[in-house]
């Protein structure tokens, strides 16, 4: 009965559960004590767990693995081991307390069973994200080692924005429970990626594929057949991206500025009737928004026509002509002149589905000219007007008067001219002097530039005598009559315009220059006399 009161009082859990990876502790109280020892139960011999003072009697799987956390003094006598291994799953241990005294209690009647496992990682994600909103999402995992809880590592999408996180532990059931919370902005690029947490002595937790509802963010407009023939039929596709997808479909068609809308829940629609400039667009709706695609311009096909500015222009003998054709594909232009259906044009696209072909041709009478423009749905001929150009009919205005003004000049200068140089027929002496209608005229120039200019200008009378003959020197009498009568008598007129060239008013070397002026002339007119009269 004595032996009994004075045994020691042990505290130990029958079981302990453990998580591969983690730590375990094994918790254990008694009375205040100074050494401790673990041991592995076993039907022959005692292996060592944990000892503080023989590390080398610890069997090798334990060594360095094994520690006394608590205060013997306070009689914690709780053994940790680290890094739990699969191995260690149903170990049976037991604790002897002060195995240096003479006790002889049997610790090994309470054992304690180590049960090892793998407890998987799980994560919880919202159900409901939306693009542009916060979403939240739980990473955790349980262990068995509160003073070493585990690190968790996220593999998210790299399109989650402004993320953060946060841990917290939680006991539950004698176990420990690490949460990883993650905070972060959700886009759309976000949908139908894969997520998931892990740890470094854990299998990672189940990939969840992410989930993100949004508004459209891109519509397409498709056309399932092309080109479309003018007044025939197309079936378009309205494609959007946006989840969920659309339930209602609002389709416009827009021809010469109007816009007209039919609500459908189909994404394909047939459209019939095509004509030319038509514009096609549809409108996505779904539960989170809504979003318009582009303008589809249809490309209409369709026979040429001819356009009314094409036409001919007339410029002098040149004539040019222009061919504009309206036309899907482009049309070629043929030309047609007097029934020569091989002439060269050139072309050029002017905008789109008009063509302009251009001939020039040197027209030598009035032209029977048309146009022709042909592709594969079909060909138009026009016979094109002829036009003047008004540029030639002003120039024919004014070129035709100014050539006869400069004719009338040209023949009004050569009299004027003719009437100022010396008559052919002028004899000057001191009893005779013959005189033409220009005689006045002639003293006036010959007072002017003196006796040099004159003696100058005889040849050219000389030459002139001789090129227009007796017709003018008769006619040049007869001026000279007329002229005569009209300034009066011949005397008046000798003494106010013309002075004797050996007058008493002259020098000795201005007279003796005039008077072989005048000796050379007479001679030259004698010489012409008999020349004339031969």
């Amino acid at each position: 009965m004595l032996q009994q009161v004075i045994s020691w009082n042990i505290n130990v859990s029958k079981t302990v559960t453990a998580v591969e990876g983690s730590c375990v502790v094994v918790p254990c109280q008694t009375e205040s004590h100074s050494r401790v020892i673990w041991y592995q139960y076993h039907t022959i011999n005692y292996p060592v767990v944990y000892d503080g003072r023989r590390s080398n009697a610890v069997e090798k799987q334990f060594r360095g693995r094994t520690s006394i956390p608590g205060e013997a003094s306070e009689g914690n006598c709780s053994l940790m081991i680290d890094n739990v291994k699969t191995s260690d799953n149903n170990l049976h241990i037991y604790v002897w307390i002060n195995p240096d005294s003479e006790s002889t209690e049997k610790f090994h009647h309470q054992t304690v069973t180590i049960s090892v496992e793998r407890n998987a990682i799980k994560m919880q994600i919202q159900k409901r994200i939306v693009n542009g909103e916060m979403f939240q999402a739980n990473c955790s995992v349980k262990h068995s080692c509160p003073s070493s809880p585990p690190s968790l590592h996220w593999n998210k999408s790299p399109f989650l924005k402004d993320s953060t996180s946060m841990t917290f532990n939680a006991l539950e059931q004698g176990q420990w429970w690490y949460t990883d919370t993650l905070h972060g902005l959700a886009t759309y690029k976000m949908h139908n990626s894969k997520m998931w947490c892990s740890t470094k002595f854990t299998t990672e937790s189940a990939r969840t594929t992410l989930n993100i509802l949004y508004e459209p963010v891109n519509v397409t407009l498709t056309q399932q057949k092309e080109p479309v023939m003018e007044g025939g039929s197309v079936t378009l596709e309205c494609a959007a991206d946006c989840n969920p997808q659309p339930h209602t479909y609002k389709w416009l068609r827009r021809k010469m500025g109007q816009i007209k809308g039919i609500n459908s829940t189909e994404k394909k629609r047939p459209f019939n009737n095509i004509a030319r400039d038509t514009s096609l667009s549809c409108i996505a709706y779904n539960d989170i928004g809504t979003r318009q695609s582009d303008w589809l311009d249809l490309d209409v096909q369709y026979a040429p026509v001819i356009l009314p500015e094409s036409s001919c222009l007339l410029t002098g003998k040149s004539l040019k002509c222009v061919c504009r054709a309206e036309a899907s594909p482009y049309p070629s232009i043929h030309w047609s002149i007097d029934g020569n259906d091989t002439l060269p044009s050139s072309f050029s696209f002017v905008s789109t589905n008009v063509v302009s072909g251009e001939i020039n041709w040197a027209a030598q009478k009035q032209s029977k000219i048309s146009c022709t423009a042909t592709n594969y749905l079909g060909s138009d001929t026009k016979l094109l007007s002829v036009e003047t150009s008004s540029m030639y009919i002003w120039l024919l205005a004014f070129v035709i008067p100014g050539i006869g003004l400069l004719f009338g000049s040209a023949v009004f200068i050569y009299r004027k001219k003719s009437r100022n140089r010396p008559p052919a027929y002028f004899v000057r002496n001191t009893d005779i002097l013959l005189r033409e209608q220009s005689l006045c005229d002639i003293a006036e120039p010959e007072e002017r530039y003196g006796n040099v200019e004159r003696e100058q200008s005889l040849p050219d009378i000389a030459e002139q005598e001789e090129r227009y003959g007796n017709f003018e020197r008769e006619q040049s009498l007869c001026d000279s009559a007329e002229e005569e009568e009209r300034y009066g008598n011949f005397e008046r007129f000798q003494a106010e315009d013309i002075r004797s060239p050996c007058g008493p008013d002259k020098g000795p070397d201005e007279d003796r220059l005039s008077c072989v002026y005048d000796n050379e002339f007479l001679e030259a007119q004698q010489h012409h006399n008999k020349k004339m009269a031969h």
